[in-house]
């Protein structure tokens, strides 16, 4: 026998029947979903992998407070990587009776390394790219310059010994990276100009970075780590993202997540269709059998049949995933920081592996059985296969779905033990559904009419019932869980920029001008609180140098401040608020970083006054919401006598240029710093990432109603004979009918509690444990859910039973 022929018959036959077609639309779900949200993980990835260099500058990137060893560069040259230097410092410029306090940044010739620094000639004019920096004798600087230096393009400046030409407006630098405190006025000059203009000198405040670009910036990275010392730090693109992206990593966590949901209920749907169509081929299997095929012969003409459709889906739905992705990155690109590479081939072999297992874990297992027809079903209708062993099945089952974690997220530790802990509570819950049906089944009320019928029909039907109940459960709870971790994630998005978010920074504010500073402000916008602020070094922690602890920020300088009164934005996790006498409270992160927690001491030294602080408070703080926020906050006993000044922001209507104009005059030493823009991009960047959760939800709602479609069908042939009997006997149709939307509606009934309890469970425990948010019950759902599902099951059975008891009773109970 030729089965591989016999599989293209059988496979065209039960094409043209449609007894594939649930098991087709399930798989063609899970490979598009995975095939296109893999491709858009893997495009936006690699392409914030290359916006985060670029925001630092390079593929690698050595930060110091000390010229670092020329050696390092020689090193990076050797494994064939563009280097360049940078160096950035405070100083004053004047310009005629005009001074200003900038930021000097001198880079070499090969600066920039990754991306194009964008300049102008004219206030007005739009922005230009350009590859390098400016020339020997020349400076581009950043527009505040030239508004608080009264200067234009072409004017001289004086720059220590030197006089520098003003030649570009600076608009745009790529490592300008995404700290608040590195936007203050910017002055680019050549490094050839330091020398003459004498401005650094043994002991003055410099920092150094070193830049390196290329494909073995990891084998440098491995080469320096045991030739730096105290005060050197190497930074990578994968070390940290930038604020703006961090709602798209969120995203990316949320859209993995989905996935995985939209996997779990087409492999619900797979494995309905996949019993239903070896059910019904039971016939088929005995009569090979007895037409003299082996078992192994049948196996082989059923493992062809899915091997035929597998192949043409994964065809089908690469193609359709790859358009999917197309539409989403459409959508999303031209908002996003940087151009999105290509993909690779990876996300393709995700999807045709994703249906590979799924076909094996899920499929196979009931296809197996139909090898052991046996030849005499042939004669009597009632024999069945034996079933497979529980630890194939489950064994299958289970070990398709731990590679389909791995697959999409890598590290499985977590999510693997919350779904075992979810799949043990729901075998639980099953197991009690069960035995309250069969006890139901005993009861008085299951004797009385129409309703009685429709629970005496539950309770016969128990493991069926189970089965159905578990299925609309389930597939309801993923789809309830997916859209409330959406909410919770717009919520959380909103939350980090609220209306009329402080659109400006300023710092360096003198202690007698904050009266006049928080009238001007106050009477034209929405002011922050001021806080002082006093830079200090950590020096020791315990008594031991930070270097002995790894600590990352060692030998930085940090904003210290003190204050009674705690932010809306900050929260007490441990110990007690305010700060008192040596005391001081951390932010748990920085705590984390430190490795200290309350009762340990912190040394710093501040301009020469050394002091230490015991930590008597930890808190979280919400750094999004652009208001001044702390690591360290001290009790004003510390830090009082100390000299300070002081920093805030507000929000000024972007319309209000001449407040800005009057504040530069009336304090031209205070720093202000403009947020519109980064507010702008962040802003967008959440408007197009929202969009791409709107659509992923696409995906879980089509595996959602496909297993609906196949819990209904599942127990279509056993409802048709059912249906045709109870009609021969007397029944009416009318009568069939609402007996099944009371049957179904008590179905969708316990669905919807079972539902919205295990939602409610797993959105607390994943929003805490995976996506680090704050939990918010919701109530109304414990109402509407099953009241909306007894309606959504009951009207899909009624419907249902309507083209079942359609058909003659006679044609049924004669086949």
């Amino acid at each position: 026998m030729n089965s591989f022929r016999l599989a293209r018959q059988l496979l065209r036959r039960d094409w043209r029947s449609g007894e594939l077609a649930t098991l087709v639309f399930a798989l063609l779900i899970a490979v598009t979903a995975v095939t296109g949200i893999a491709l858009v993980t893997d495009r936006l990835t690699q392409g914030m992998v290359r916006e985060s260099a670029e925001l630092i500058g390079g593929d690698l990137v050595i930060r110091s407070s000390r010229e670092p060893d020329p050696a390092w560069l020689a090193m990076g040259e050797r494994l064939g990587l563009a280097t360049a230097r940078v160096h950035t410092f405070d100083s004053v410029i004047f310009r005629g009776d005009h001074m200003l306090l900038g930021a000097i940044k001198a880079v070499s010739d090969a600066y920039p390394l990754i991306g194009q620094l964008r300049t102008s000639d004219h206030p007005l004019a739009a922005p230009v790219a350009r590859a390098g920096g400016p020339e020997p004798g020349t400076a581009w600087v950043d527009p505040r310059v030239l508004e608080r230096l009264d200067a234009t393009i072409g004017d001289e400046i004086h720059f220590g010994d030197t006089v520098l030409t003003l030649a570009q407006i600076l608009h745009y630098e790529p490592d300008q990276g995404n700290s608040l405190f590195q936007l203050s006025p910017r002055v680019l000059v050549h490094e050839a100009d330091l020398q003459a203009a004498g401005v650094i000198a043994p002991g003055s405040r410099i920092r150094y970075r070193y830049l390196f670009q290329g494909a073995n910036s990891d084998r440098l990275a491995s080469e320096l780590e045991p030739l730096l010392t105290t005060g050197h730090t190497v930074q990578q693109p994968t070390d940290g993202e930038s604020r703006a992206t961090e709602a798209l990593v969120r995203a990316i966590q949320y859209i993995k997540f989905s996935t995985l949901m939209a996997i779990v209920l087409a492999a619900i749907a797979i494995a309905l269709a996949a019993r239903r169509y070896s059910e019904r081929h039971y016939d088929v299997s005995a009569m090979l059998r007895c037409l003299g095929a082996p078992q192994r012969a049948v196996i082989k003409v059923y493992v062809y049949q899915l091997m035929l459709v597998t192949t043409a889906t994964v065809v089908l739905g690469l193609a359709l995933g790859w358009l999917a992705h197309l539409a989403i990155v459409r959508i999303i690109s031209p908002l996003l920081p940087v151009a999105l590479p290509a993909a690779g081939p990876l996300p393709l072999a995700s999807g045709a592996g994703t249906a590979l297992l799924l076909v094996g874990g899920f499929a196979l297992p009931p296809l197996l059985r139909l090898a052991e027809c046996s030849p005499l079903r042939v004669f009597r209708r009632d024999l069945e296969p034996t079933s497979l062993s529980g630890w194939t099945v489950y064994g299958l089952a289970g070990g398709s779905q731990l590679l389909l974690l791995w697959l999409l997220f890598g590290d499985v530790g977590r999510i693997l033990l919350i779904l075992l802990a979810t799949a043990c509570i729901l075998f639980a819950v099953g197991c009690l559904i069960y035995l309250g049906l069969r006890r139901l089944r005993r009861g008085q009320l299951a004797r009385a009419g129409l309703l009685g019928r429709g629970i005496r029909n539950l309770a016969t039907h128990a493991a069926t019932s189970t089965s159905q109940v578990m299925a609309f459960g389930v597939t309801l709870m993923i789809l309830l869980l997916i859209a409330q971790l959406r909410t919770g994630l717009l919520e959380e998005w909103r939350l980090q920029l609220p209306e009329n978010a402080p659109n400006h920074f300023a710092f360096n504010i003198f202690p007698e001008d904050v009266e006049a500073f928080t009238a001007l402000v106050t009477a034209h916008g929405r002011l922050e609180p001021l806080y002082p602020v006093v830079l200090g070094r950590l020096t020791a922690i315990n008594g031991e140098s930070p270097a002995t602890r790894q600590e990352e920020g060692r030998n930085q300088e940090w904003n210290l401040t003190w204050s009674s009164q705690l932010a809306d934005d900050n929260e007490l996790v441990a110990g007690v608020w305010p700060p008192t006498g040596d005391g001081v409270s951390v932010a748990t992160e920085f705590a984390e970083r430190l490795g200290v927690g309350i009762g340990d001491t912190l040394s710093f030294d501040s301009g020469g006054n050394q002091f230490t602080a015991t930590i008597t408070s930890l808190r979280t703080v919400v750094w999004e919401t652009l208001s001044p926020n702390f690591f360290l906050i001290f009790s004003a006993e510390q830090l009082a006598q100390l000299p300070a000044t002081y920093l805030t922001s507000f929000y000024l209507d972007p319309a209000q240029r001449d407040v800005l104009r009057e504040l530069v005059r009336q304090f031209p030493a205070t720093t202000l710093i403009e947020m519109d823009a980064l507010l702008a991009r962040f802003e967008q960047v959440l408007e197009q990432v929202s969009l791409a959760v709107e659509l992923l939800m696409l995906f879980v709602l089509l595996g959602g109603f496909l297993v609906l479609f196949a819990t209904l069908q599942s127990t279509g042939d056993e409802r048709r004979h059912e249906g045709a009997l109870m009609r021969a006997l007397g029944a009416s149709r009318a009568w069939l009918r609402r007996a099944y939307l009371l049957e179904f509606g008590a179905i969708g009934l316990l669905a919807g509690v079972l539902a919205v309890t295990g939602a409610e469970i797993a959105s607390a425990v994943i929003q805490n444990q995976v996506f680090y948010m704050s939990y918010r019950p919701q109530p109304l759902l414990w109402l509407l859910v099953p009241v909306g599902t007894a309606l959504l099951v009951g009207t899909s059975g009624y419907l249902a039973s309507r083209r079942i008891l359609a058909v003659s009773p006679v044609k049924i109970l004669n086949e």
